[in-house]
């Protein structure tokens, strides 16, 4: 019995020094560990940041070859630019027939109208045109203007 007692003592006394040993360990493991967590977390950052700045490297690559290469389908943001201008391109030609059709009715409203007042405005033209000729040579032209 004696025997077991000092089996179990010395097993105890074993277990005892694995267990300070193992105790002197751990706080370098937590620490160890600790630091590989900082480590991990900032791995993780830089994983993010380098994802990031690759997701903009290639939506800038998919503008560029948009433009450059006519093989690639139309971007959301050139389907976007060409419906704008399809729109201001349609709104500009209905602008210029509106205003051709103005013109028109501008035209034959005046030349109704002169005809009414009987004045013959080609005739008025080459009369002020005859002035201005005359002016001009003349040289009246010039006191005009001093005296404006």
């Amino acid at each position: 019995m004696e025997r077991s007692i000092r089996d179990l003592m010395e097993t105890t006394e074993n277990l005892m020094n694995k267990l300070n040993d193992i105790e002197s360990r751990l706080p370098r493991f937590e620490s160890t560990l600790n630091s590989l967590r900082k480590e991990n977390e900032m791995l993780r950052i830089e994983i993010n940041k380098i994802n990031e700045n690759l997701q903009d490297i290639m939506a800038l690559y998919e503008v560029v070859s948009n433009q450059i290469n006519p093989f690639i389908g139309v971007s959301k943001i050139t389907a976007t630019s060409l419906e704008k201008l399809e729109r201001l391109e349609s709104e500009y030609k209905k602008l210029k027939s509106l205003v051709e059709e103005l013109t028109n009715d501008l035209m034959v409203l005046g030349s109704l109208y002169l005809s009414q007042l009987n004045i013959d405005l080609n005739k008025i033209i080459e009369e002020v045109i005859e002035e201005e000729i005359i002016k001009s040579i003349s040289g009246d032209e010039d006191d005009t203007e001093s005296n404006e």
